[in-house]
């Protein structure tokens, strides 16, 4: 079981920051962590970490190893290991993993479905 994240996102430990002054549509795809301050929509594909600060707003299928969501997500989260809803984020989506924790202080709506973990049958 992990831990959630409860310390500030060091970001020069992430690979990929999209800041604040982003607004994206389409499809992003990356092997390695990334880190959503500003506006997406679309599919986001994250090999490592997808993290959502608390000023992101985030439209979108993501597909990402573990999910950590501060901000503002709508859509579908799929994660291979675990999503993590933080305190103060709007969530409104569909989450897939074999882990996820809702704090008690986020705004959550949507579905959650525990999945097995990859690897594991």
């Amino acid at each position: 079981m992990s831990t959630v994240q409860k310390s500030v996102i060091d970001e020069d430990e992430i690979d990929t920051v999209l800041g604040t002054d982003i607004q994206f549509s389409g499809t992003l795809e990356t092997s390695k962590s990334l880190l959503i301050k500003g506006r997406i929509s679309g599919a986001i594909t994250c090999g490592e970490d997808l993290y959502l600060s608390p000023e992101s707003v985030v439209d979108a299928d993501i597909r990402a190893a573990r999910v950590v969501a501060r901000g503002r997500l709508s859509g579908r989260a799929v994660a291979a290991e675990s999503i993590q809803v933080l305190a103060g984020s709007a969530v409104s989506a569909a989450l897939e993993a074999p882990e996820i924790v809702v704090e008690d202080e986020a705004g959550f709506s949507g579905t959650k479905t525990l999945t097995e973990e990859a690897g594991h049958a």
